[in-house]
């Protein structure tokens, strides 16, 4: 049952705020078995305490990592397990002396590739991140990495630590092969929460980030969300007040930005807020990464958050953009931050209001039931092309660009080219829906940019909002909301033609081209099977020459009518 929170007494505020803090699975859930699964989900709420007890240790691992001579850490995770370091390694300075920090969340085979090529294999140490220790992801990377270290150092598991929950296959694998060390984080933390853990200060501290700071940063914002709190001065409340009164409204698309220095913090949020509130066709579509534009261009489905540091200049600052918008009437709240090290409080601010704007919502806050879809399609596909011999995908060559795609079935009634394709796709797309833009490639900027123009053309000339997630991360990340959330959404997914054979992963009888192309191949199956419209564009092996092409295509079907 929606609950308004406007509607709500100061008392009943309280009261609800009692109940997260006695871990009352009962307000998301009136199932017993789906509360069982919550109570063992709500660790994040004491978890602050219990990391305070242990950074000594922490801290003293990092020291003793550092005067061993290593000078790079590579962590190989996914999702909950990876965006909080990303966000680490992007935001945060690495300390004089300490290695730097690397996070590899990708299958992409070029990415893999430069990676091993680029290290020095005696002075890197790789964290395999994964809660349950059955990702397939870091468990890929994981074979990789340690053949390559077995071939090359004396001792390849003294190159590595894990970080885990007890009794999973990763902590099994961990002590099988010698590893360096193994952290055992607490069960009851769910992976998007899991950011004030061992999951997020590990990688933290091995870079000489001063953890301790950002513990006490977070103990101080406990201290101003508990129940007995002055609500009009808890941080989490108001916030998620604030989201609650939007996300009724059906203001769903939900504009992150943020200062310059701070931006990847977005993506850690992106994932928080997709995965909770993206569920029964409801919740929050976050958009990150958007340029700026005029407030006439944006839809009444728009909530803007803006993320501002301290001390950033006027001109680097989104102040008179954030006016603007004001003036115009679209809802907006400015979270400020005095430096990086609030970031602590930051993090635990988001996880109490996301829980709680699920609550205002009727929505367990706590699973990601839709993520299973893409998963159960990549092993069909995997599946089909180790017996067949070749991936089980049909494509058709657009006459006029010569673009490689296919449709899902529900635009290819209609299908008379890419353009047509397209045109279609946005002619059904109403103004308060979104499109994606989901690349299956390199991390590369200057796909960033492309892709960047790309997604600008669209809101000018369509009136939509826009996302963009590299694969496989927004399996993980956004993923959910995209199969689970507001229907209204058009998908455009990108892979492209191998220039060489990959060598197989150890283990998985696949290379990791085959095993990106086949997620993306499942994510398409899974969004296909929901009725949602996407396009699979497969590009040449020159994939930017491919982009550019795209472009072109895109740009003719967006101004059709």
């Amino acid at each position: 049952m929606k609950v308004y929170p406007s509607r709500l007494s100061d008392e009943e505020k309280q009261e609800l705020l009692k109940r997260i803090w006695d871990k009352d699975a009962t307000l998301w859930s009136d199932d017993a078995e789906t509360q069982e699964k919550i109570r063992n989900r709500l660790g994040w709420l004491d978890c602050v305490q219990a990391m305070q007890k242990v950074t000594d240790d922490i801290t003293g691992f990092a020291d003793e990592t550092r005067k061993s001579g290593i000078e790079e850490v590579i962590l190989l995770g996914m999702g909950g397990s990876s965006l909080a370091p990303l966000v680490f390694s992007k935001v945060f300075p690495c300390a004089e002396g300490y290695p730097s920090l690397t996070v590899l969340d990708t299958t992409d085979p070029k990415v893999v590739e430069d990676t091993i090529e680029s290290i020095e294999k005696d002075k890197t140490m790789f964290i395999v991140s994964s809660k349950s220790g059955t990702t397939v992801e870091p468990n890929a990377l994981f074979n990789f990495f340690y053949e390559h270290m077995a071939n090359s150092v004396e001792n390849p598991g003294s190159h590595f630590l894990a970080i885990t929950d007890s009794g999973t296959p990763l902590e099994k694998l961990a002590r099988e092969k010698g590893f360096r060390k193994i952290f055992i984080n607490a069960s009851d933390i769910g992976g998007r929460y899991s950011v004030l853990s061992y999951f997020g200060l590990v990688p933290a501290a091995l870079m000489g980030i001063d953890i301790k700071n950002l513990l006490e940063n977070a103990a101080a914002m406990q201290e101003k969300c508990a129940p007995g709190s002055d609500l009009a001065s808890n941080p989490a409340f108001q916030l998620a007040e604030f989201l609650g009164e939007c996300v009724a409204l059906n203001r769903d698309k939900l504009t992150l930005m943020a200062d310059p220095g701070i931006k990847p913090v977005t993506l850690w949020i992106e994932q928080l807020v997709a995965e909770s509130t993206g569920k029964n066709t409801v919740g929050f579509i976050p958009i990150v990464g958007e340029t700026t534009g005029i407030p006439s261009f944006y839809g009444s489905e728009r909530t803007f958050i803006y993320m501002r540091l301290k001390d950033t200049p006027e001109e680097a600052s989104l102040d008179t953009f954030t006016r603007e918008l004001r003036e115009a009437e679209f809802p907006t709240y400015l979270i400020e931050l005095n430096d990086i090290y609030d970031f602590g409080g930051l993090f635990f601010m988001w996880e109490l209001a996301t829980a709680l704007v699920c609550y205002f919502e009727g929505i367990n806050p706590f699973d990601e039931p839709d993520v299973i879809i893409a998963k159960k399609k990549t092993v069909e596909v995997l599946e089909r092309y180790k017996k067949d011999g070749k991936m089980p995908v049909n494509f058709w060559v657009d006459p006029q660009s010569k673009i490689t795609f296919r449709p899902s079935k529900i635009l290819a009634a209609s299908m008379k080219g890419l353009t047509r394709t397209l045109r279609d796709m946005f002619l059904v797309l109403p103004t308060w829906g979104y499109v994606g833009f989901l690349p299956y490639l390199p991390y590369d900027p200057e796909l960033d940019e492309l892709i960047l123009e790309m997604r600008h053309l669209v809101r000018q000339e369509r009136g939509c909002a826009t996302v963009m997630g590299y694969g496989p991360r927004y399996l993980h990340s956004s993923g959910q909301a995209y199969k689970g959330g507001p229907i209204s959404a058009g998908f455009i997914i990108f892979t492209r033609k191998r220039n060489k054979d990959y060598p197989e992963i150890p283990g998985f009888g696949v290379s990791f081209w085959h095993l990106q192309f086949a997620q993306a191949v499942g994510d398409f199956e899974a969004l296909e099977s929901i009725n949602r419209r996407v396009v699979h564009v497969h590009l040449p092996s020159d994939y930017m020459l491919g982009m550019k092409s795209f472009t072109k295509v895109l740009s003719r079907a967006a101004r059709l009518q």
